[in-house]
């Protein structure tokens, strides 16, 4: 494993710790400034509103200015979001700060995943992603705890602290990272102030483009995982509660089998998987495990059940996501920051409507949320396995670097527009004349 990719993974858990660290204790700040449930439910909208949003265009400022900047640049962002919350004393306060954590935030995952495409054969991406996806889960499972515990000196606490943890994580990546040479970071190079961020701000084309193109099925999949997945969070709690008389701790032994699950299972076989059986079937597999998990979901009667469908889900969840960000990495048509920030703002727009869709649905019936959640990603699925340019063929091996990049004119434009530079790569290329690998294909970044 390069430096490159560990570096990455410990920016990601650090930075998802400190998420976590916030977790049980938000709600309750918000509380204590006067804001309702629905205000609360607003606020984790709010959140990911802004984050669908600004996910293209920090994505596309990715690949103009350099990954490692761009992912800096939103750590910083989300401490401070952090502290300022911290510092609210009024809900208008506490909104801005969600706002703001939001909008900047929105360019962690697009950047880190775009690094990590950049410093990755497409024979090795699908296990990267998955690697990348065990350390976002430890980190996850590892926050909320130390943020109860935290809580214990003060209800604000953890917000500091969480502040001072991502604050930290951005210096460990402006230190230690270097710029890949393949990252398209020279694009904005000889311009300056406006000019440069006119040019890097990502034309409706592109986006139009990948939403339409061959891998729009696996982005309009990671917005159905998305909010059938967030869906199930907001409401599991519900569930427990009017389902069997459920407690608080028995909702904790669900998210904790939940979170168990998915680190083991992209730590130590999804990896292995991707390699054997390609992008393509294991997103296919994944969603079709968690269909079967949602409707598992529908008769469980006690915590047994309820935990034995929350993992089966897991074990879909675990599978697909990676599956789906490599396919995406692998085939797309245009600047893979553009790509992966399209990606990452339809994962927030199923965050941001999936409570919400969810919340309204268990006020007419208790299983209609995971009924719905079943059919959106069994249509999407379908869809998938269906839509010409998907089907993998006789290898169905992106995972192995047998299914060349495409080229489109969007690219092609893209590319017009940018001055050919050292630290840019033909899109279209096959891999290997783009660089010499992993290691070799990274050089000193140059202006950051």
């Amino acid at each position: 494993m390069t430096k490159t990719r560990i570096v990455v993974y410990l920016s990601l858990f650090l930075a998802m710790a400190g998420f976590g660290i916030t977790i049980p204790i938000l709600p309750f700040i918000a509380r204590d400034l006067g804001a309702s449930p629905v205000e609360v439910s607003l606020l984790i909208s709010l959140f990911a509103m802004a984050q669908f949003l600004s996910g293209p265009v920090w994505g596309s400022m990715s690949d103009r200015f350099g990954r490692r900047r761009m992912l800096v640049v939103g750590l910083l962002g989300y401490a401070l979001s952090f502290v300022l919350a911290g510092l609210s004393r009024s809900l208008p306060a506490l909104i801005g700060s969600r706002a703001l954590g939001g909008l900047l935030s929105a360019s962690i995952f697009p950047s880190s995943q775009a690094l990590i495409a950049d410093v990755t054969e497409p024979a090795d991406r699908g296990p990267a992603m998955a690697a990348m996806g065990a350390w976002i889960n430890l980190g996850f499972l590892f926050g909320p705890v130390v943020g109860g515990a935290l809580s214990a000196f003060g209800q604000r606490v953890p917000m500091f602290v969480a502040g001072g943890v991502v604050a930290a994580t951005a210096l460990l990546a402006a230190v230690q990272l270097i710029e890949p040479s393949r990252a398209a970071g020279g694009g904005a190079r000889g311009r300056t102030g406006a000019t440069a961020l006119r040019s890097a701000w990502p034309r409706p084309a592109d986006i139009a483009e990948a939403v339409t193109s061959p891998i729009s099925p696996y982005l309009w999949l990671t917005f159905a995982v998305s909010f059938s997945q967030s869906g199930l969070t907001a409401l599991l709690g519900y569930f427990v509660m009017d389902r069997f008389g459920g407690t608080s701790f028995d909702a904790g032994t669900i998210f904790t089998s939940v979170g168990l699950t998915g680190f083991l299972m992209q730590s130590l076989l999804v990896g292995r998987l991707i390699r054997r059986f390609g992008e393509h079937r294991l997103s296919l597999w994944g969603t079709a495990v968690c269909v079967a998990g949602f409707l598992l979901l529908l008769p469980a009667a006690d915590l047994a059940a309820t935990v034995g469908a929350a993992v089966v889900i897991s074990l879909g969840t675990s599978v697909l996501r990676p599956s789906l960000t490599s396919a995406v990495s692998c085939r797309t048509p245009l600047p893979q920051g553009l790509t992966m920030g399209v990606q990452s703002s339809l994962d927030s727009l199923g965050r941001m409507t999936g409570p919400v869709v969810g919340g309204w649905m268990y006020g007419f019936s208790l299983t209609l949320p995971f009924w719905s959640a079943a059919a959106v990603m069994g249509t999407v699925g379908g869809f998938a396995a269906l839509r010409p340019g998907t089907t993998p063929g006789r290898e169905s091996d992106l995972g192995r670097g047998r299914v060349p990049v495409a080229g489109s004119a969007a690219a092609a434009a893209w590319r017009q527009a940018s001055p050919p530079d050292a630290g840019s790569a033909r899109q279209e290329d096959p891999p290997r004349e783009r660089s010499q690998g992993p290691m070799t294909a990274r050089e000193p970044d140059r202006g950051s």
